[in-house]
């Protein structure tokens, strides 16, 4: 038997014990970006679309909400569904279902049918990212799981970061439905690579075939692991709540308090998504030399600082923007990072249901975040007030993740707690 400390200490200095197939680590890095992108694609639309149809930014919080409503139904289903279906169904089955999602979107006249349009859309995202995690997971060394795993997460950021780069001139050029155009058809023309080259069933190099997917959720909170469940699921709901209200409501904040315009404004989304790029690159280096919770504290750390500092810049659109890269490195490395601490905590047994269920409580507070912006917002509180108000989640994830580094240097004493979670070696 081993311990988690002691599985994490194999993941970093431990050598591969089998190749990596990359082809299935691609496969799902593309998934998940084509995810990430129809994830923020109406953030950057909502000015635009306001515009045409005479209402405020604001009126469109619940089409937001209902959009990450829909995804966390989704990652609660995939624990469960994946062990009855397999990973590679319920991969192609939810990306036929966001890119429909997104063709839906197209031909909306109201907030309510957008809302209804979104609401498959989110389905089929929320199924999608668990599955792709799990399925490249199995199919790496366990030496190399965190890394791969913050790998392909990035995906959903950078999907963010190329939404935010063509949304200008696709709309200028366009109209703002070809954002969901897009939407729609990449998926599509992923699907043939989907169905042919993904594996069929999964994978497992650390349980046995019989507990290779079992999707009880009480198994982690099972031999002393509930305390530190719960604690990834509040630092899960900080995090994703102050991601995607920037997500949602930055092109807004921008527009309303910096002087942008509608057109200009999704770049402010992208130099956040960029630098989340960055952080999470940035990210898996410093976990190999520092450890995971003392990486992530201080990534977390210079988002806090970096987002209050961009509440308070007065010196050119420039320099905002700069500060936004280095808030986005901070901010979504410590949602990323998430799914590496999940994947080291849990065996491969529940492994897509830890992240199904980490994620899913993160994106409750995607739900909770852009609500509450878009409240600030109907409030008339001013833009700079709402980034600073922002920073306060984000500053006590930052002491929920000390809580992990103590732990970890708890842990390093070699009288181990015989209460932690373990699984055969």
């Amino acid at each position: 038997m081993t311990t988690i400390y002691q599985r994490l200490r194999s993941a970093k200095a431990g050598t591969d014990s089998g190749p990596v197939q990359w082809e299935v680590v691609v496969i799902a890095f593309l998934t998940v970006l084509l995810d990430g992108y129809d994830t923020a694609v109406l953030g950057f639309a909502v000015p635009t679309i306001a515009g045409e149809w005479n209402l405020d930014e604001s009126a469109f919080t619940p089409a937001l909400a209902v959009t990450n409503l829909g995804v966390v139904i989704g990652y609660v289903c995939s624990g469960r569904a994946a062990a009855r279906f397999g990973h590679k169904r319920l991969i192609v089955t939810g990306t036929v279902a966001f890119a429909a999602g997104s063709a839906l979107t197209v031909p909306v006249d109201s907030v309510m049918t957008l809302g209804a349009a979104r609401l498959v859309t989110a389905l089929g995202l929320g199924i999608v990212l668990p599955s792709c995690v799990a399925l490249a997971t199995d199919h790496v060394p366990p030496a190399r799981r965190e890394a791969v795993s913050v790998g392909v997460v990035l995906g959903i950021t950078l999907g963010a970061v190329v939404g935010g780069l063509v949304s200008a001139p696709l709309v200028e050029t366009f109209g703002w439905t070809s954002l969901f155009w897009v939407g729609a058809a990449l998926p599509v023309l992923l699907l043939p690579l989907l169905v042919r080259r993904l594996p069929s069933g999964p994978v497992s190099r650390s349980a046995s075939p019989t507990a290779a997917a079992d999707p009880a959720l009480r198994r982690l909170f099972e031999q002393g692991m509930a305390k530190w469940t719960v604690l990834l699921w509040c630092l899960a709901l900080l995090m994703y709540a102050v991601n995607y209200l920037l997500l949602a409501w930055l092109p807004t904040m921008l527009t309303k308090g910096y002087g942008f315009t509608a057109a200009q404004a999704p770049v402010g989304v992208s130099m956040i998504a960029m630098g989340g790029v960055l952080g999470g690159l940035l990210l898996i280096p410093l976990c190999s030399r520092f450890g995971a919770p003392r990486a992530l504290a201080g990534m977390v750390v210079v988002g806090v600082v970096f987002l209050a500092a961009a509440s308070q810049v007065d010196a050119g659109r420039v320099v905002l923007l700069a500060v936004l890269i280095v808030a986005g490195a901070g901010i979504v490395a410590g949602v990323v990072g998430l799914t590496a601490l999940a994947v080291s905590l849990y065996p491969a047994a529940v492994r897509t249901t830890g992240v199904a269920c980490a994620a899913a409580l993160g994106r409750v507070g995607s739900i909770v975040g852009p609500a509450v912006g878009g409240g600030l917002i109907a409030l008339g509180m001013s833009s700079r007030n709402i980034l600073l108000l922002s920073a306060v989640p984000v500053a006590i994830g930052a002491v929920l993740v000390f809580a992990f580094v103590v732990r970890a240097r708890r842990m390093a004493h070699p009288a181990l707690p015989a209460s932690e979670y373990a699984e055969p070696a």
